[in-house]
Formats: C-alpha cells, structure tokens, sequence
C-alpha cells in the first residue's frame, strides 16, 4: 500500500495527513528507521519533528492517540520529543494494554523521555505483564531498553529483577525463533532515539 493509497482510506483525517503521512513520517519512525537516514536528511526530520511537537495541540495529539498503530506511533513520538507529559497518562494505558506492537515502540520511547518514577514504574509494569507471555514478540525489549535508560538516569534499579541470570528475560529470549538484541545493546538504541530528540529539540 502506497503512502498516497494510506491518505485516500475512509477514515483517514486531516491530522492523520499532517503529522503521520507527510513525508513518510510514520514509516520513518517505525523501528527507529529515521535513524538510517542520511546525515543531512537526518537533521532535517529531526528539525519538522521538533516544530510539530511544539506546535500540535492537544486536541489533535489526542485525536492521534485515537487511530490506529500509525497514529498512535506518530503521537508517541511527538509526545516524546516535546515533553508532552499531558498526554503520559493516554501513553501509559495504550502500553499496559499492549495495543499493538508497532505503536509500543513508540509509546516506550515517549515514557522514557518523560523521564519520572511514574514512567519507570509503568515501563516495569508492561515488562513484568509481557515478559510471561512466551509467545509475544512485541514491544519487551524496547520496553527494557527504556527502562535501562531510565535506571541509570534516575538512580534506580528497576530493571534487575527483569534481566538477573536466568531470569524473566533470558526465559523470554530462549521461547523466540529470532535473535534478539541484548538488554545493552537495547540501552543503547533507545539512549540514541533520547540523544536524538534532545538535540533536534535545542536547536
């Protein structure tokens, strides 16, 4: 399906058009796959993503929130690069309930740039929901990846329950088909999404 097919769909919105289709926004954001961009077109998302997370109002983050996965991972990172904590609370439930996969990334993200105890204390709670269920490959190590960040910024140590020898983690890596990245290298992902945002958004 082509981005202009994605605009035509009964359905669709104005914000939809504006914030998630524009320049192939949505499909950028998925996986982090802006980051792959060359430098120059890397610097210049950075710079729209910034503006429009200024300038969006909240009624149309929330309207966001309101569609599907494209939407929704759209208005995950928005809120995150502009510390749009009114909308933690929406961000948090759409986590817990493990909406979608694609959208999770997002919503972890956003959780880890709000940077609290409330976000780390929900990113431990969508682990520690997700990690028994062997089945599911979703979000799981996005999810400790953000939370690694945030034990390390905030002095905590949410994590260790998660990722001590022969754990919940290690149990939910071994049930999967696919390699997997490791809870460092999951760090250091996310800390590169936060390190991204933080510089477009000072510029």
């Amino acid at each position: 399906m082509t981005a202009e097919s994605d605009g035509a769909m009964p359905g669709r919105t104005d914000v939809f058009g504006r914030y998630a289709l524009a320049g192939r926004r949505y499909k950028r954001l998925l996986g982090g796959n802006f980051m792959r961009l060359p430098e120059a077109e890397l610097q210049a998302f950075g710079e729209r993503m910034a503006v429009d997370s200024r300038e969006i109002t909240l009624a149309d983050l929330r309207e966001l929130f309101s569609g599907d996965w494209r939407e929704r991972l759209t208005g995950a990172w928005l809120a995150g690069f502009g510390m749009r904590v009114e909308v933690r609370d929406v961000i948090s439930r759409l986590l817990l309930e493990q909406a979608d996969r694609h959208a999770g990334k997002g919503h972890c993200f956003a959780l880890m740039r709000f940077g609290s105890m409330v976000d780390a204390d929900t990113l431990a709670r969508h682990l520690d929901r997700s990690l028994g269920r062997l089945d599911l490959r979703a979000d799981q190590p996005w999810a400790l990846g953000a939370l690694l960040v945030l034990d390390e910024n905030l002095k905590t140590n949410y994590s260790a329950e998660f990722i001590q020898r022969d754990g919940v983690w290690d149990r939910w890596v071994r049930a999967g088909e696919s390699a997997l990245y490791t809870p460092s290298q999951m760090k250091a992902e996310m800390q590169s999404w936060s390190s991204f945002a933080e510089s477009a958004t000072r510029q």
